[in-house]
């Protein structure tokens, strides 16, 4: 790498941290059969951003819903893949060494038709 060098990250270790992460979600997933509960529907769609007047695809979307204990939980996964960057006409799509993640859950009451966040922890 010498002096002014730049390095690079380890590939392999953002794989595998994705990996980790895949499996995890996964886990969540066996847990939820596990405990009674009935998958309803498990979907998986492309996340979309625009730049101009052009859609351009940064990750995928699961949504698997549920119900658990006479509660209907929507259980959604954001990967996103890649960035939008840049200021003004100069923006554009940067690759993301790891794939960020973001995991949220909802409830609905049996009596309500609106969801509410909620801690996954607090579900099990």
């Amino acid at each position: 790498m010498g002096i002014g060098g730049e390095k690079k990250g380890l590939r392999e270790i953002a794989q595998t941290k994705a990996a980790a992460r895949d499996e995890a979600f996964e886990r969540i997933i066996e847990r939820i059969k596990s405990s009674d509960g009935e998958i309803e529907k498990d979907e998986t769609h492309p996340l979309y951003t625009e730049i101009g007047m052009e859609e351009f695809e940064i990750g995928s979307q699961r949504i698997i819903e549920f119900t658990l204990n006479k509660t209907d939980f929507q259980l959604t996964r954001n990967v996103e893949t890649h960035l939008l960057q840049g200021p003004g006409k100069q923006k554009h799509l940067e690759e993301l060494e790891t794939p960020r993640i973001r995991i949220n859950l909802k409830k609905k009451s049996p009596y309500s038709e609106d969801w509410q966040n909620v801690d996954l922890d607090e579900m099990f």
